[in-house]
């Protein structure tokens, strides 16, 4: 498995976070586009969000997708930065909702059973 397939397995799970509450919010899609603007998976990562936002995709599909190639991919060091940007997102609109913590908990507590990060 290629690492560009990581970045955009990250980009299911930050459509997954930023549609918890909802919807897609202006706020996330401008955090998004800030963070990500000189990152060198940026396309890879942005296509995959707005591929979700467009077919609609649920919460739970995007986030097992991701979950399902993180683990595929086995143990990757820019996993914490991933829930770092993940709850940046989720603070983005009016702090993060309930919805948007259940989704960053039960993933990254899913990803720690096999990785211990």
């Amino acid at each position: 498995m290629k690492k560009d397939q990581v970045f955009k397995a990250f980009g299911d799970l930050l459509y997954a976070v930023a549609s918890a509450d909802g919807k897609v919010q202006v706020e996330e899609k401008e955090l998004l586009a800030s963070v990500l603007s000189h990152h060198h998976y940026a396309f890879d990562i942005i296509s995959t969000f707005k591929s979700h936002s467009h077919l609609n995709t649920s919460i739970e599909k995007a986030s097992t997708q991701a979950l399902e190639t993180f683990i595929a991919y086995g143990y990757f060091e820019g996993y914490a930065e991933f829930k770092i940007i993940l709850e940046h997102l989720a603070e983005a609109c009016e702090g993060i909702s309930a919805e948007e913590r259940k989704v960053i908990d039960h993933f990254f507590d899913a990803l720690n059973e096999h990785f211990n990060i």
